[in-house]
């Protein structure tokens, strides 16, 4: 979440519940793909490796905006 902060509001109303287990398993991919991009960069990885993680990482995270602008959860009142 670290890394979407402008969804984090949303992102932690959401309720915990197995209709969710897709969007749970996308996080989690965004997730392990930050992690393994970061090892990347920092052991010095092969530019092919970085950039198709990069690419990989962006669009998860741009499916996970997507799918949260989706989202019609209890507003907040």
């Amino acid at each position: 979440m670290l890394k979407l902060p402008a969804q984090r509001q949303l992102l932690q109303k959401l309720p915990a519940s197995s209709s969710w287990l897709f969007f749970c398993n996308l996080l989690e991919a965004y997730d392990e793909g930050c992690v393994a991009l970061e090892a990347f960069r920092r052991d010095g990885a092969d530019r092919f490796y970085i950039e198709e993680y990069e690419t990989m990482v962006a669009e998860l995270e741009a499916d996970i905006v997507r799918d949260l602008a989706c989202v019609v959860w209890p507003p907040d009142r």
